[in-house]
C-alpha cells in the first residue's frame, strides 16, 4: 500500500513539473501601449501666456482664445479652430497643425499651417512664424 502512494506522490510531482516546463505560447508578444496625448496635464491657467494676438509672417493675424479649458486659434474675420496641449508651449489641431510658442509665448512658429481651416491653399508642410 505504501508502495502503491508513493508510486502516485511520484507520478503526480513529475506531472506538475511536466506541466510547469511545457512549451510557451506560440504568441510572446508585449504590448507596450504609446503615451496618449491627454497624458500631458496642461492647466487652464498657463494658456495667459498665449491669449494675444500674433502677427504672421504671411500677413494674417492670429489670435488665441480660451473658454474654460478649451483653447482657440482664429485668424482675424475668420472662424476659429480648437487647438490641443500637446506638450508645455505645443499645440496641434485635430488636422495636424502644430503651434508651438517660444520665449514664454512672445514668439510662435505654426507648422503645417495650410491645415487650417481658415488659411488660404497653400503648399503642404507651410511653416508660418510671428511675434507679438
Amino acid at each position: 500500500m505504501k508502495t502503491t502512494l508513493l508510486s502516485i506522490a511520484v507520478a503526480a510531482a513529475l506531472s506538475i513539473t511536466a506541466l510547469a516546463h511545457a512549451a510557451p505560447p506560440d504568441n510572446e508578444s508585449v504590448r507596450i501601449g504609446a503615451p496618449a496625448a491627454n497624458d500631458f496635464k496642461f492647466k487652464a491657467q498657463d494658456f495667459s501666456d498665449y491669449l494675444y494676438s500674433y502677427a504672421l509672417s504671411n500677413g494674417d493675424q492670429l489670435k488665441f482664445t480660451q473658454k474654460v479649458a478649451h483653447y482657440y486659434a482664429e485668424i482675424k474675420g475668420q472662424k476659429k479652430v480648437e487647438i490641443f496641449p500637446v506638450a508645455p508651449g505645443e499645440f496641434v489641431t485635430q488636422a495636424g497643425t502644430r503651434i508651438s510658442f517660444q520665449d514664454n509665448g512672445y514668439e510662435l512658429t505654426i507648422d503645417n499651417y495650410e491645415r487650417l481651416p481658415m488659411a488660404a491653399q497653400l503648399p503642404a508642410n507651410t511653416t508660418v512664424v510671428a511675434a507679438r
